[in-house]
């Protein structure tokens, strides 16, 4: 009997909606990390496409610094009034 591998990657280009959702913000957010210089700007795929290499995604989210946040629903660490 013959067994099949499958085998998963991550996807080698996304487009600014999934890059955004991959960092867990907004797709203004990724425009102005692009545009501040934070973030590398999307590649070319084709005329009117373009996307983030995931491994540039990678590199970018494990270059944040460690947050010295409280966990919890809210920046301050407290849980929200109401």
């Amino acid at each position: 009997m013959k067994t099949t591998t499958i085998i998963q990657t991550p996807p080698l280009l996304v487009d600014r909606h999934q890059a955004a959702a991959a960092l867990s913000v907004s797709d203004g957010t990724i425009e102005a990390l692009v545009r501040s210089g934070d973030l590398p700007p999307p590649r070319r795929i084709s005329k009117g496409r373009t996307g983030w290499l995931w491994r540039e995604l990678v590199e970018f989210a494990e270059s944040r610094p460690v947050s010295n946040a409280a966990p919890g629903p809210g920046r301050n660490g407290r849980p929200p009034s109401g």
